[in-house]
């Protein structure tokens, strides 16, 4: 795997300057045409002989702005780096599979105060299986100091990380990055991979779908390897909101993680964020990418899951030890990937009843009707609709058993609460005797038991008969 430990140093021999580049004449000109577009600005190509890298430098408060950078020939490959702060790289397609042996931007803020803006840039025609280095590499040897925005960034298919930007905070030096409105797909070690050790990160209205990675050779710590992450976090705080993600979101030395209105899973729509270019000719002369009908698309996906309409997810950091859960639900239940959840076959689901265990990884259920009982035996995380939750507060943990079996006749009750009320089996009969209108419960019992869990307070309750009546708390544990 990449290391942050070690700070990376970048070839230069034989690679294009920056004075050069911006003073481009002669035969350089040639290679570097103008090119028109109806639907946006003009843009400039420049065309990188096979078997060699470009290296373009992009100085204090400069702009690099529409151009399409042709790596299609064998072997061909660039690298676009920054130095200084104020600077801003928009409209830049890279097209063509990245050889690796480098990586394709080398951004970095030397000011503490200082920014730079990464935005509308495409690197999503992948890279070669097996090579290493990737998409972006946050300059932790310039040191970056200042804050970064990628905005409308689509990167896809890199072996190495998509965007590594946890090297900083490996040295101390505490500049951060935030991601908006970018699109990320298949990226291997990970799709966005953040520094945040003195100043939070923020990932907002982005899409991450780690599926269709390609397998890294040095890059990784183990060559061939497919591992990937979402999001990770190195070091302090990311908060990521309103985003859509399958895959992994982890942490790593003290790195934390906050979401707040993130989809996961089967829930996530993965149409790319508006905006986001889908080919190097797009991003290049800034005419626009993905339509983002992303409101559409979460439409029809939650109409599809209409009728299972909650998500539970029993996650678990420690693959030595195994967890067992078991939980109860009066609808119809399923498993689901949310939350980069397996599903495997090691767990059971019978007439709403669920058992299962997690070791190192996380299950995660889509289910109708109330969540009656849960019982968890071990270290787990849960997450009930996206939101984490106590285990020993979920499920209705409080019992009220009408019992009849030592009275005469029959015996009527009824009976308010102040949360949710089901009906449990396991410790009385059902029958149609008995129903449960809201928060209100009528019913019958003949020489035997009724019982139902609840939550919330018993507001009422009234007997007509000899039968006896209890409350039992934490008998869902």
């Amino acid at each position: 795997m990449a290391r942050d430990e070690a700070a990376r140093d970048l070839p230069t021999d034989g690679l294009l300057n920056r004075r050069s580049y911006l003073k481009f004449a002669g035969a350089t000109a040639a290679a570097f045409a103008a090119t028109g577009t109806s639907t946006g600005k003009e843009y400039r190509t420049i065309t990188v002989p096979a078997g060699q890298t470009k290296s373009i430098t992009v100085g204090d408060g400069e702009t690099f702005e529409n151009v399409l950078i042709d790596m299609t020939a064998d072997g061909a490959s660039a690298l676009v780096r920054t130095s200084g702060s104020g600077w801003t790289i928009r409209n830049v397609g890279f097209k063509g599979i990245h050889p690796g042996g480098h990586y394709l931007l080398n951004p970095g803020v030397s000011s503490t105060d200082g920014t730079g803006l990464v935005e509308n840039v495409y690197m999503g025609d992948g890279q070669v299986a097996g090579s290493d280095s990737g998409g972006v590499w946050v300059n932790a040897n310039l040191p970056h100091r200042g804050t970064i925005q990628f905005r409308n960034v689509h990167v896809a298919g890199m072996i190495d990380n998509g965007l590594y930007g946890s090297g900083p905070g490996a040295q101390g030096y505490g500049g951060n990055l935030h991601v908006d409105s970018s699109y990320f797909k298949g990226n291997t070690i990970s799709n966005v991979r953040l520094n945040a050790k003195s100043r939070p990160c923020n990932v907002t209205n982005t899409v991450v779908d780690t599926r269709g990675n390609k397998p890294c050779r040095i890059g990784c710590s183990s060559p061939g390897s497919t591992t990937t992450r979402a999001v990770w976090s190195w070091y302090g705080e990311t908060h990521v909101r309103n985003c859509d993600i399958v895959g992994r979101i982890t942490t790593a030395r003290g790195g934390s993680v906050t979401t707040t209105d993130v989809r996961t899973g089967d829930q996530a729509d993965l149409t790319p964020p508006k905006g986001v270019p889908m080919s190097a000719e797009q991003a290049a002369s800034g005419s626009g990418g993905s339509s983002g009908n992303r409101n559409q698309a979460m439409k029809q996906k939650q109409k599809q899951a209409e009728g299972l309409p909650n998500v539970l997810s029993i996650s678990s950091s420690d693959a030595s030890t195994t967890t067992n859960y078991e939980f109860d639900v009066t609808g119809t239940v399923r498993k689901s990937s949310a939350r980069g959840a397996s599903k495997s076959d090691e767990d059971t689901i019978q007439d709403g009843a669920v058992s299962g265990a997690v070791a190192g990884g996380t299950d995660s259920y889509q289910f109708a009707g109330t969540l009656t009982k849960f019982a968890i035996d071990g270290n787990a995380t849960i997450y009930l609709n996206g939101k984490r939750v106590t285990p020993g507060k979920l499920g209705l943990p409080k019992t009220l058993v009408f019992d009849g079996s030592q009275s005469d006749g029959a015996s009527k009750y009824s009976f308010d609460v102040g949360g949710s009320v089901a009906k449990d089996d396991d410790l009385g009969s059902v029958n149609s005797f008995d129903t449960i209108d809201g928060t209100r419960v009528t019913g019958k019992v003949v020489g035997g038991k009724d019982a139902y869990r609840f939550s919330g307070d018993l507001k009422r309750i009234e007997i007509e008969g000899g039968a006896k009546a209890w409350v039992r708390v934490g008998a869902n544990q």
